[in-house]
């Protein structure tokens, strides 16, 4: 392929590019502000889910302290009627025996106590943050409704007209030079879709800055890639794409 062949391959390549862009600038910032209410979605599902794993923990936890006690209890009734039974044979065995009661009942006085005191707020905490979140979250999905619902009716008045621009950008992209591409991409990257401009009557059309008159003439012969020292597009002569 000619050095003519690739630069005019950039150039029809740009000006589809360009479309493109003129297309997607119609939806003007919505999907800028998809994006951010998504973003924002997923930080208060995100923080919503901690939240619930904390209750669920501290739900678990005075479960097992219940299930403690449960078991104390029992413990502490099975004593007491072996106490009441007179089948220990030592005051040292009933001894061990009555502390053992008297260590179970306190256990529980303390389980129930750091329950109350340790929980009730944090419980109290999490479900005051997670009705406020729900809250939240009901509006940005409301507001996230509206603005797919907008770029929805955009997209359906450009939708075709994209579709065959980007089937044209495929057919394009056959015969350019991967290497042609990846330079194309850096410098679009930056120029904001604007990668190539066209020379005309000295002057790059990209940034109205004047070429020497050499340099013109070498770009018109097109025999390598010139960049515009200004604004660094890559420089086709009009010439070559009105021939």
């Amino acid at each position: 392929m000619s050095m003519k062949e690739r630069l005019i391959g950039l150039y029809k390549l740009n000006k589809v590019d360009r479309e493109l862009h003129e297309l997607m600038s119609l939806r003007g910032d919505i999907p800028i502000r998809i994006e951010d209410l998504e973003s924002e979605k997923r930080e208060h599902d995100n923080r919503a889910a901690e939240l619930r794993k904390e209750l669920e923990d501290i739900i678990a936890a005075e479960e097992g302290v219940q299930t403690e006690n449960d078991t104390l209890l029992e413990k502490i009734e099975k004593n007491d009627e072996r106490l009441r039974s007179g089948a220990l044979k030592s005051n040292k065995e009933y001894d061990a025996l009555a502390k053992e009661i008297e260590d179970a009942k306190e256990k529980i006085k303390l389980n129930e106590k750091a329950s109350k005191e340790d929980n009730s707020g944090r419980k109290a905490e999490i479900e005051n943050e997670l009705s406020l979140i729900a809250g939240q979250l009901e509006e940005v999905i409301a507001e996230l409704e509206t603005n797919n619902h907008e770029l929805e009716e955009l997209t359906k008045q450009t939708g075709e007209e994209e579709k065959e621009l980007i089937a044209e950008r495929d057919e394009i992209l056959k015969n350019i030079d991967p290497e042609d591409f990846a330079h194309y991409e850096r410098i679009s990257k930056v120029k904001y879709g604007e990668a190539v401009a066209i020379v005309r009557k000295g002057s790059c059309l990209g940034c109205y800055s004047s070429i020497p008159p050499q340099k013109a003439i070498e770009i018109r012969m097109a025999e390598k890639f010139y960049a515009c020292e200004s604004c660094g597009r890559i420089l086709i002569a009009e010439e070559l794409i009105t021939a």
